[in-house]
């Protein structure tokens, strides 16, 4: 069995952003697409991860995470005006 643990992730409400499309990788694999205010929650197992994500324009810079067995991280996906992206982790 093995031991899983969760990554969600939630796209920011920016307005200019209506009709963009953000592709969320972790590990390198693709593992799904999302728009203004979706949110995605991916199973992982427990260890150490390289996430990002990109659209048309511009990709985020790496970020490497760490799960235990069970945790949930959150991250929200944000895009600006000069087509920069970022994750931003979310503490609960």
């Amino acid at each position: 069995m093995i031991d899983t643990a969760y990554v969600e992730i939630k796209c920011a409400r920016e307005l200019y952003a209506l009709n963009r499309k953000y592709r969320v990788f972790i590990n390198d694999h693709f593992v799904g697409a999302l728009k203004r205010r979706q949110k995605m929650t991916i199973e992982v197992p427990a260890g150490t991860h390289k996430l990002f994500a990109t659209n048309d324009a511009s990709i985020t810079e790496p970020i490497e995470l760490s799960v235990q067995v069970g945790d949930t991280i959150s991250y929200q996906l944000k895009g600006c005006r000069d087509k920069s992206l970022s994750f931003t982790q979310i503490a609960f």
